[in-house]
């Protein structure tokens, strides 16, 4: 036999007990191969490729997690008006639980001829609340307060900005709050707050402190 001479087995020429070794070997290495493949590229059993449920990831996710920024961003903001004996007088966005204090210091803090004790500094900011800064001699009242004399809000007569005050409380839990006693004749008791959608027993546990619920 030389080098060109091309081997050809003839399958009658195993024995029966020769064939059926030979089909042993032959499913034991496919079942190797089957086995190997299945370790390699791992299971999938929600039948939409990984390439796909990639893509639909990364398109989702950014939009949900900015749309959170968003709402967070707009509940927290608050739009205030300083006048006034300041430097800079002006509108200015703020934080909720920001105080007069921060609003004036953006508006330069006082001018030489401010009457500093014609304010409450330490005043937590309202949305579109006014700020105004007398001068020395000036008359003018001090910027109201929204609480009040025992510090308290009041949760049955207190309007959206009053209830933005309230540390942990925001436009849309304020609106929820208001959307509840119209529909309920008020609240009975400070511990109904807890009745309010997304106001639950922690929440209620920061901020009943600050509240009160008149008849």
């Amino acid at each position: 036999m030389n080098g060109n001479e091309v081997i050809v087995l003839n399958w009658n020429s195993f024995s029966k007990r020769e064939r059926i070794l030979i089909l042993v070997i032959i499913l034991l290495v496919g079942g190797f191969f089957w086995m190997y493949r299945g370790v390699t590229t791992g299971p999938d059993d929600s039948g939409i490729p990984s390439s796909f449920e990639k893509k639909e990831e990364e398109r989702t996710l950014p939009s949900q997690v900015k749309n959170q920024e968003t709402e967070a961003r707009v509940e927290n903001r608050l739009i205030v008006d300083v006048k006034g004996a300041v430097p800079a007088p002006g509108i200015f966005e703020m934080k909720s639980g920001q105080r007069v204090n921060d609003a004036v210091q953006l508006a330069g803090g006082f001018s030489e001829d401010a009457d500093q004790n014609s304010i409450n500094l330490a005043q937590i900011l309202v949305d579109e609340m006014v700020i105004y800064v007398a001068a020395i001699g000036e008359t003018t009242p001090p910027v109201a307060s929204t609480e009040k004399e025992d510090g308290m809000i009041d949760i049955n007569h207190a309007e959206s900005s009053e209830l933005e005050t309230i540390p942990g409380i925001g436009p849309s839990k304020a609106g929820a709050i208001i959307s509840y006693r119209e529909e309920n004749g008020g609240f009975a008791s400070i511990e109904d707050l807890m009745n309010v959608p997304g106001i639950g027993q922690k929440t209620f546990e920061q901020l009943k402190e600050y509240i009160t619920a008149s008849k």
